[in-house]
């Protein structure tokens, strides 16, 4: 292993933003892919569905499967298909077999989630865990924005083909920059599966955290998902679209780290949720009604971000240490089904509406019914609390 575990800590961060670039690059297209191809939202909703479509059945395994083969490989692995996904969306002239690239770089980045997590766990320990996580986290929101900035620009100068090319070659890269910097302290020693354990109330409990965390943030996905479609139909060229809720985005990879600051202070992590969720409710829904959207979709940003960390804090309290494994994989599972469902749901409601912007309303609701859950999962642990 390289010396330096944030020189490691660095390779995972560029890597990982190329997953968020990735996923990005179909809603930064959108309107391009329906002049071109003569597909409709439906089909958009669902090719940015098809992302996680797989995470589905890979999301629960694939920490396991890392104990087995050993994190490196697994990391190598999933950035490889992720490459591979990319240059098949690039060569892909229809639906199907962009459909196809799309669930393999999906795919390969549901893998890279689960294992970076791993990694980064083992590397760092102590107070700088929460450091190293906190950065970690960010290059997501760092990868769409950055692919938010300049994905439009790119279709509109080279074609759509340019962006799948793009983020095909980026994970390329990111798997290069994993391969040449991180090795394992020890030699990886195939190790047997563990044993899928969990109990039913666990089972229950971080369920509904994870439902909490897709309803939560499907409001934001909106926004990413169908708000450069919102802006073209006003008048934006994809280029500007895409510049304008970027800086949205960039307000949001600030409005995550200084939310975990805010809700240590307050310690009310109920109050931060439902507050935030409240308020981005709201920021995401009057978005598509006011001249200048701008603002409000900072507001959104601003409020979806606050309570991140409140939210996958939930897992940690939902299962007991030893049963963790399963209950992070079940955590995930919950996550890729939402994030495939909503935006193939939300296309279909644009395509019957003929108007981009029913996917705010969409998002908007979602976001009131994480309250809901929450207070499902808060019923829950005190229904347990005071049995026990």
């Amino acid at each position: 292993m390289t010396a330096n575990r944030w020189v490691v800590l660095g390779a995972l961060f560029l890597a990982r933003s190329a997953l968020g670039y990735h996923f990005q690059s179909v809603a930064s297209v959108s309107p391009l892919l329906v002049e071109d191809l003569g597909i409709d939202f439906t089909e958009i909703g669902t090719l940015i569905g098809f992302f996680s479509l797989l995470g589905v059945l890979t999301a629960l395994p694939s920490g396991f499967l890392a104990q087995y083969f050993g994190e490196r490989r697994m990391c190598l692995f999933g950035l490889a298909m992720m490459a591979l996904g990319g240059f098949v969306m690039w060569l892909g002239d229809g639906f199907a077999l962009i459909s196809v690239g799309r669930i393999i770089a999906g795919t390969g980045g549901v893998v890279i989630t689960v294992v970076m997590v791993k990694i980064v766990g083992d590397l760092f320990e102590g107070k700088e865990v929460v450091t190293a996580m906190a950065v970690l986290m960010n290059s997501w929101p760092v990868g769409i924005a950055l692919g938010l900035y300049t994905q439009g620009a790119m279709a509109e100068a080279w074609g759509w083909q340019a962006v799948f090319l793009t983020a095909g070659i980026g994970s390329f890269v990111g798997m290069l920059l994993v391969a040449i910097l991180y090795r394992p302290a020890a030699p990886i020693v195939a190790r047997p599966v563990q044993r899928l354990a969990i109990t039913r109330m666990e089972a229950a409990k971080v369920s509904l955290a994870g439902v909490v965390w897709v309803l939560y943030n499907a409001g934001y996905l909106m926004v990413l998902s169908f708000g450069p479609a919102m802006l073209v139909l006003r008048g934006m060229d994809v280029a500007a679209a895409g510049l304008l809720l970027a800086n949205a985005t960039f307000v949001y990879m600030f409005a995550i780290p200084l939310g975990g600051w805010l809700s240590q202070k307050l310690a009310r992590p109920n109050l931060v949720m439902v507050s935030c969720f409240a308020l981005g409710a709201l920021m995401v829904a009057l978005a598509p009604v006011v001249d200048a959207p701008l603002p409000l979709f900072i507001l959104a940003a601003i409020f979806i971000g606050i309570p991140t960390g409140n939210v996958m804090a939930l897992t940690v309290e939902t299962v007991r240490a030893e049963h963790r494994n399963t209950g992070t994989g079940l955590y995930h599972t919950w996550n890729h089904a939402g994030l495939f469902v909503g935006p193939a749901f939300a296309g279909w409601i644009v395509t019957q509406t003929g108007d981009p912007a029913t996917a705010m309303y969409f998002g908007g609701v979602t976001m009131v019914l994480a309250i809901v859950a929450l207070g499902g999962l808060r019923t829950l642990q005190w229904r347990e609390a005071r049995a026990g």
